[in-house]
């Protein structure tokens, strides 16, 4: 209980002071702990983060997994789920912008952190769409020769490009060009005749 404690009291400090500026006596104090209790469960303040980073996008990994290995699905499908699980709804735009995942000055502020889990996030994303990939070509969906090294270029541009628009605050109609873009390379690298996503959202924070 002390360490799911400990990260909503530094999550608090976070969205209140900024990353930068929280101290892990900070949340010490805001506790009323000891220094002791909060290094027993956190190496330092960038454990705290990537645990709360980990913990908010653990669901979204999961709900991912689950369409890419969900039998009796075609993998046109499987590849339209997949990419609509990362958007966000229309309905779900504001309470997003509003939570710290939103908060661009914060994920500037932790950009090089950031940097450092997304490489990792790639690493599963690409374990998942690499499998819809190999199950579309064994089923003729898709006549792609190399599909892991494809599954690595675009979930790779497709995470680190939609966390720089993220950060920059891109205009809606700048976040639908880049949805466009993308469902277009897809239909190209895939040979799809038809567009496999509706875009109707813009790109969902990963954390």
């Amino acid at each position: 209980m002390r360490r799911a404690e400990i990260m909503s009291a530094a999550l608090q400090l976070f969205a209140q002071k900024g990353y930068l500026k929280t101290r892990t006596q900070d949340i010490i104090d805001k506790l009323g702990i000891s220094r002791g209790l909060l290094y027993y469960h956190f190496k330092d303040k960038e454990d705290i983060l990537y645990c709360l980073i980990e913990k908010n996008s653990e669901p979204l990994l999961r709900k991912l997994g689950k369409i890419s290995y969900q039998p009796n699905v075609g993998a046109k499908e499987k590849i339209r789920t997949f990419i609509e699980a990362t958007l966000i709804p229309e309905e779900s735009r504001t309470q997003e912008k509003s939570s710290l995942a939103g908060n661009s000055q914060f994920r500037k502020q932790i950009a090089m952190f950031l940097d450092r889990f997304y490489h990792r996030l790639c690493e599963r994303m690409i374990v998942f769409f690499t499998h819809i990939l190999e199950e579309g070509q064994k089923s003729g969906d898709f006549h792609l020769k190399y599909p892991h090294e494809t599954a690595s270029f675009l979930m790779t541009a497709y995470v680190f490009v939609s966390n720089d628009i993220k950060m920059n605050q891109e205009k809606p109609e700048t976040l639908q060009d880049y949805l466009t873009s993308f469902q277009a390379i897809l239909k190209k690298t895939l040979g799809l005749e038809e567009s496999i996503f509706r875009i109707i959202s813009e790109f969902s924070a990963f954390i």
